[in-house]
């Protein structure tokens, strides 16, 4: 043995378990993993000899707290403003006035006003402040005491500011006879330069017909009730503090003149009529309101409104205010929403792109989801403003939990299943609630689908219908493959499909809504998109108008219902809708459901024994564009 391989054996070492002469480095590694087998077998045996461990209970998933429908008045603004003046005796009002249609901002008027009373065991008047006979007309009437009742509100009593007329009129005459009015025959520059000037940069100055007497006012002001003065002659004017900080109080008009219109109760008898800054508060008085509630635009007038009180000796109410509800992305002004109506941009002021209660109502928006908006939103003194998309959300969430689903095609296209057989199928009204029930629909060979889930040439990111390959369809025994087309070639539109059932595939990865051919009914559905196209119409260069989105309405002639549609029609408004039953029954908005995988659907006024029509009330999702 030569001296460089003895140096070599030297290195070796013996690895016992296989006989074999290895170097150090060799064998170290062999040891380490022995070492590591060996510990993962002792593991294996441990766990095998322990006894079962005791599979946990599932957590059962929480559900979601049903919503206080008086939490709003439990906590809070309006909480704070009933420890002002506690009583056993709540009385409130929710005055509108009867010259226009209430949009979504007067329904949170609506549910505070009515709500605060009813909360606290009292009652709530519906007050027409209807003291301009320029502007009123017996539809308004008509129509803010069925947004009220729709809501689900019944007024204690239905009362009118021109029940008051005499009465108003008297106190009036009390007021000048206590030196605290007089008639003013200014002009509107020369009350302008009284008040500081259009900005505010002179010294104010108190009108001088404010230094007639008694007898000279009083008899002008009887001059103005008999007629003997042209409308903007003269006007009556509260004597207040020309010198207060607040414009509230720089002798605000009284009575003014109005003799060219009817009124819709008193006709000509009257051709003076009181403004809303000496009606408001004294028809307050007379009802005996306890609780004064208005918007924040009313702060500076509640110095008014207890000057006019406490000077006439009657009884004082106490006004507070809070925020009012505004939405971005829309107009709710009624100089606007008629300029749109006038010009034809929108059907009428029922249109459900509008936000009127009216056309809210006819969109199909249960009046239940807008209380529980509102409800949600809280009442502060803060103007709220939110954006659309976040309304839409409450309305979406309001209905999964509420309304039946059946299946529909917007755009239909027949499918042909070759081997298949008309079954019938036991399909629920929702998956969520067992309590809705069930309703049978026909599986038919030939069914609708929707031309969006047909593509005539397939990719591997699209899991719908195409060529040889397979969808499943909801409900239906087997998943079906598409075996060929036809296509109309002067429209390019494909006009049949033509399939077998995929009985080898057992679970499909895409499910598709369908239409059997029996039992099924033709529809009209609208889907309503934004009016407008941006978040501040109102911002937008040249005005509102050039604004409107032209795609606000995109409507489907030929869409196609399943057979259960009837049977939500005739159990319509659904029951288990969360007190919906109470709310907007007998129209046809009340009958709504959600169409599987397209979105929420109401039936439209259009409605007629020969057609169907459908509003969308919303979409199922959010739209991904949005913030």
């Amino acid at each position: 043995m030569s001296e460089e391989l003895a140096q070599n054996v030297a290195k070796l070492q013996l690895d016992e378990e296989t006989g074999e002469m290895v170097s150090k480095g060799e064998l170290k590694k062999r040891m380490q993993k022995r070492a590591k087998k060996a510990a993962q077998e002792k593991a294996r045996l441990e766990k095998a000899a322990a006894p079962p461990a005791e599979k946990k209970a599932p957590v059962p998933k929480a559900e979601e707290a049903p919503v206080d429908p008086d939490a709003m008045f439990k906590q809070g603004f309006l909480d704070e403003v009933y420890k002002l003046r506690p009583s056993e005796n709540v009385v409130t009002r929710f005055p509108p006035e009867p010259n226009g249609y209430l949009h979504i901002g007067h329904a949170k008027a609506i549910a505070v006003n009515f709500g605060f009373a009813r909360h606290h065991g009292g009652v709530c008047y519906l007050r027409y402040d209807d003291t301009n006979p320029e502007k009123e007309e017996e539809k308004y009437f008509t129509a803010i005491l069925d947004m009220v009742e729709w809501l689900g509100f019944k007024p204690y009593k239905i009362t009118h500011s021109s029940d008051n007329f005499q009465k108003l009129y008297d106190l009036a005459e009390k007021l000048i006879g206590m030196g605290k009015a007089y008639v003013c025959a200014c002009q509107d520059e020369e009350i302008k330069r009284q008040r500081g000037g259009e900005k505010g940069e002179t010294p104010r100055y108190r009108c001088a017909h404010a230094d007639q007497s008694v007898e000279e006012n009083l008899t002008k002001f009887r001059d103005m009730r008999d007629g003997k003065y042209k409308p903007r002659e003269v006007f009556l004017r509260m004597k207040q503090d020309i010198s207060d900080g607040n414009p509230q109080m720089w002798d605000l008009a009284a009575y003014r003149i109005k003799t060219d219109t009817p009124h819709h109760k008193t006709g000509f008898d009257w051709k003076i009529y009181p403004t809303y800054d000496f009606t408001h508060g004294v028809c307050d008085s007379f009802e005996g309101i306890t609780h004064s509630l208005c918007t924040t635009e009313f702060i500076a007038s509640r110095v008014s409104y207890e000057w006019l009180n406490k000077n006439l000796g009657v009884y004082e109410p106490m006004q507070r205010e809070y925020g009012r509800l505004n939405l971005t992305g829309t107009v709710l002004s009624k100089r606007k929403i008629l300029k749109l109506v006038e010009e034809k941009h929108v059907r009428d002021w029922d249109d459900p792109r509008l936000y009127t209660l009216i056309g809210i109502r006819r969109r199909g928006i249960p009046p239940g989801a807008i209380l529980e908006f509102v409800n949600e939103l809280g009442v502060t003194t803060n103007i709220t403003t939110i954006p659309i998309h976040r309304f839409e959300q409450s309305i979406r969430k309001y209905l999964e939990k509420t309304v039946p689903r059946l299946m529909m095609v917007l755009d239909p296209v027949p499918l042909v299943i070759e081997d298949a057989e008309e079954l019938e199928l036991d399909v629920p009204f929702s998956p969520k609630d067992p309590k809705m029930g069930s309703h049978k629909v026909r599986f038919t060979p030939t069914v609708y689908i929707d031309r969006s889930d047909f593509r005539e040439v397939d990719s591997k990111d699209y899991f719908r219908l195409a060529p040889g390959k397979s969808v499943g369809l909801l409900h239906a025994p087997y998943p079906v493959k598409a075996t060929s087309f036809t296509k109309d070639e002067s429209t390019g539109k494909v006009t049949e499909i033509r399939g077998v059932f995929d009985k080898e595939l057992k679970k499909a990865k895409t499910y598709i809504q369908w239409v059997g051919t029996a039992g099924s009914r033709k529809v009209e559905a609208r889907i309503h998109n934004p009016l407008f196209n941006s978040e501040k119409p109102d911002d937008v260069e040249g005005g509102f108008l050039k604004d409107l989105n032209p795609d606000s309405e995109v409507v489907y002639p030929d869409a196609v219902i399943e057979s259960g549609f009837d049977e939500v029609k005739a159990r319509a408004p659904w029951p288990e809708a969360a007190g919906e039953s109470e709310l907007g029954k007998g129209g046809p908005e009340s009958i709504r459901f959600q169409g599987l995988r397209v979105a929420y659907f109401a039936v439209d006024s259009d409605t007629t024994d020969d057609k169907i029509v459908l509003n969308r009330i919303v979409s199922l999702k959010e739209d991904s564009n949005k913030s």
